[in-house]
């Protein structure tokens, strides 16, 4: 029988909800990021980010009006996005035993690894039709600063934070 050094055990474990909670965490610290760039953004505004998201997927307008269904749907999607992607990372984070800085590298790698998939193949790619207004919230550069800000923000709550594992 395999033996593992996590919490994680190949039937899942009551530890897996710290990954929700970090994902969750670290995804409001991307919104908070990408709502003050686009508020500060020539043309854009505090909500056309995250309102851009559910523009994508072909809910509401295009454009950077402000439009409360569009605006509710994108946060919950991100914030749903940012719970999965933390469930991932922790998943990988606890089968590597990492700790300490380095689950924080990985962290910053591992939102590198997301931008390039949610930015290139999902909205350059499958919805590249519909994802005018969602990338022109915000200049490119943003988009990386956010994905390296929740990569920073994931590894270090599951290495340094409350979350962390205590048996260390």
């Amino acid at each position: 029988m395999a033996t593992y050094t996590t919490h994680l055990t190949p039937t899942g474990s009551r530890s897996w909800p710290r990954g929700a909670i970090a994902g969750l965490a670290a995804g409001m610290v991307f919104a908070m990021w990408a709502m003050v760039v686009g508020a500060l953004t020539p043309g854009s505004n505090l909500f056309a980010a995250p309102q851009g998201i559910a523009q994508s997927i072909g809910i509401g307008a295009q454009g950077h009006a402000v439009q409360a269904i569009p605006l509710l749907v994108g946060l919950m999607g991100h914030m749903m996005n940012s719970i999965i992607f933390g469930l991932i990372f922790f998943f990988i984070a606890s089968r590597l035993g990492l700790r300490g800085m380095t689950s924080v590298l990985a962290g910053m790698a591992f939102g590198v690894m997301v931008y390039a998939g949610m930015y290139w193949v999902v909205l350059r790619g499958l919805l590249s039709g519909s994802s005018g207004s969602f990338l022109s919230a915000n200049p490119e550069w943003s988009w990386l600063v956010g994905h390296l800000m929740f990569g920073v923000v994931l590894g270090a709550l599951l290495a340094y934070g409350p979350l962390a594992r205590r048996d260390q």
